[in-house]
């Protein structure tokens, strides 16, 4: 069976799966297949790429990165990336996702045509960004004749390419939920009105979770703020020491 890493949105959490990354790294333990969501999407294909946990982490961690978010003035979004940075070829060094030497999916959601895709070709560059286009703070992408969003918003946990019968999936989850959705709740007209709002999100992560051979999370990431460069040490640590418990067995 395949190793297959699903590898979920969350902002500034995804952290978390760099220090999930950086022990699989030193179990020597072979990613066969990544999919990634937003953040998971970029943070996949930099792995793909060969830049380790910890080289993302720093990179994540510098200024230059702080520079390459840049004010839009409100057009379609309030922060455009800007994808001329070298910064980003640092992180994404190889252009192409069908070049990579590991097989990665990367998805994001056409608001044009309605519909999710969950790409391995194309330009990584293009598509990272356009996986972690989350309106309306970023700005959506312009691909290919698509407009492109995060497809975090749809499917954050993107196990679907790896259905194949050939992987063994382990999904490691940034956006833990407080409530078990399947269960009977009381009426409350508020949280009836986002759950209809949200409903296809939930319904593909309850799918994703039931699907997962391996479910990793942890309720303590919703204690990490989203949209802060300032807990990243500390929240590498953490994921380091949780996918640590759940692959005690495998080692």
């Amino acid at each position: 069976m395949k190793f297959g890493l699903v590898l979920g949105g969350g902002a500034a959490r995804g952290a978390f799966h760099l220090g999930a990354l950086h022990f699989l790294e030193e179990q020597n333990i072979k990613i066969d297949t990544y999919s990634g969501s937003s953040i998971g999407a970029i943070i996949a294909v930099s792995h793909a790429s060969g830049v380790s946990a910890k080289e993302q982490l720093k990179i994540f961690s510098s200024n230059e990165i702080k520079k390459a978010l840049k004010f839009n003035y409100f057009k379609n979004g309030l922060i455009k990336i800007d994808s001329n940075s070298p910064i980003l070829n640092q992180l994404l060094p190889i252009k192409k996702l069908e070049e990579l030497p590991t097989k990665t999916y990367v998805n994001a959601y056409d608001i044009k045509k309605k519909q999710l895709h969950y790409f391995d070709t194309g330009s990584s560059h293009e598509l990272c960004m356009a996986s972690s286009a989350l309106i309306p703070i970023f700005k959506p992408i312009s691909y290919k004749h698509m407009y492109l969003i995060d497809g975090g918003l749809i499917d954050n946990l993107p196990i679907k390419p790896l259905e194949d019968g050939n992987h063994k999936i382990h999904t490691i989850d940034l956006m833990p939920r407080k409530i078990n959705l399947v269960k009977k709740r009381s009426f409350n007209p508020i949280k009836k009105i986002k759950r209809k709002v949200f409903s296809q999100w939930i319904d593909n992560a309850n799918y994703s979770i039931a699907h997962s051979d391996c479910y990793i999370t942890h309720q303590n990431i919703l204690n990490f703020k989203m949209f802060t460069f300032k807990e990243l040490n500390e929240c590498f640590n953490f994921g380091y020491k949780e996918v640590q418990k759940h692959f005690l067995d495998i080692i």
